[in-house]
């Protein structure tokens, strides 16, 4: 087991620090695994290798937020150069569109806040792709032109400007679009023609939406910076805690398996709980504990459950053990 290094890539001896993220892990239609980074583009793997691609070596941007393949088998990658089109020769960028950044105070917390940079991606069942930006709100693309929406939503900040960060993008089984927001935005619905607002009077923790998740019996789950978690039943929002400290997990992702069990991860130092059907308990696994700061999970066609995260962090488990990645990612 290894890295293949393309062309124009070098690997480095530096160890990882608390900007090496693991932002997305994701299955690919050929069962090859894909791990979006903050610092070192993408990695695939396919059972026996890892392979990097980068800016050297093509790749629109080296921070990569999301991955999705469409439904033409084409890779989408969220980038802080903007969405990045990948036919498995060639990358191909295509801006976001222009926000205005004539602020001192943007200038001041640029490239922390830049709306240059995709956070989420989503195609939906009609074939468009709905694009989260950092802090320049929503954006629709169709293959050709892009709409833009949800930029005035959350709180007004120093500038008097809202800079809305989108944080989660999910389609639910009637084709409603949810959009969370990470600037006190709360979420919003997209029913097909207009925009439905589930504010902080739902219940939805500060309204700073860390995720938002459907699950196979169609709750909604939403997770908050400070808050909490929250599910929705098509009516409201219930909070739920975890079981062990009843306390409130803040900044969860969640993910569910092929047999059913739900796992939420905190990307607060927090560790990774399984669902158990009232509530959430921390896995117990040896090593477990060493799952912190948890920021993606997703299953491979072997039927294991990989959990990435800050500091590089890449594990397996495989229903029995769990094995760490995270540098042999890395090894040539």
């Amino acid at each position: 087991m290894g890295v293949i290094v393309l062309p124009g890539y070098s690997t480095s001896s530096r160890p990882y620090n608390s900007g090496d993220v693991i932002y997305k892990a994701y299955l690919d239609h050929a069962g090859n695994m894909w791990f979006a980074s903050s610092q070192e583009g993408v990695y695939r793997y396919d059972g026996n290798e890892f392979v990097n691609f980068n800016t050297e070596n093509g790749l629109c941007g080296s921070e990569v937020t999301d991955i999705i393949e469409d439904k033409d088998g084409f890779f989408w990658f969220g980038t802080d150069s903007g969405l990045c089109r990948f036919d498995g020769q060639n990358f191909h960028t295509i801006p976001l569109p222009d926000y205005p950044k004539q602020s001192e105070w943007l200038d001041r917390y640029y490239p922390m806040i830049n709306p240059e940079v995709v956070s989420q991606l989503l195609q939906d069942k009609n074939g468009n792709f709905w694009i989260g930006s950092n802090c320049g709100g929503l954006h629709v693309f169709d293959g050709k032109t892009f709409q833009s929406y949800l930029q005035e939503k959350g709180n007004l900040m120093p500038d008097s400007m809202y800079h809305n960060c989108i944080s989660a993008i999910v389609e639910d089984k009637n084709g409603h679009i949810w959009i969370g927001s990470f600037s006190h935005g709360g979420i919003s619905e997209y029913d097909g023609g207009n925009f439905i607002h589930h504010s902080l009077d739902d219940g939805i923790g500060d309204g700073m939406i860390s995720s938002i998740y459907i699950d196979s019996k169609d709750n909604i789950w939403a997770g908050t910076r400070n808050g909490g978690i929250y599910r929705f039943d098509g009516h409201s929002f219930v909070p739920l805690h975890d079981l062990g400290s009843n306390k409130l997990i803040p900044m969860a992702k969640f993910f569910g398996d092929s047999r059913g069990t739900l796992w939420m991860s905190s990307y607060a130092r927090g560790g990774v709980y399984p669902f158990n059907g009232e509530g959430f308990q921390p896995f117990l696994a040896k090593n477990s504990e060493k799952l912190l700061d948890v920021m993606c999970m997703a299953e491979d066609k072997e039927g294991h459950i990989w959990f990435g995260g800050r500091y590089g962090l890449l594990w397996r488990y495989d229903g029995s053990k769990l094995e760490d990645f995270t540098k042999v990612k890395r090894e040539e």
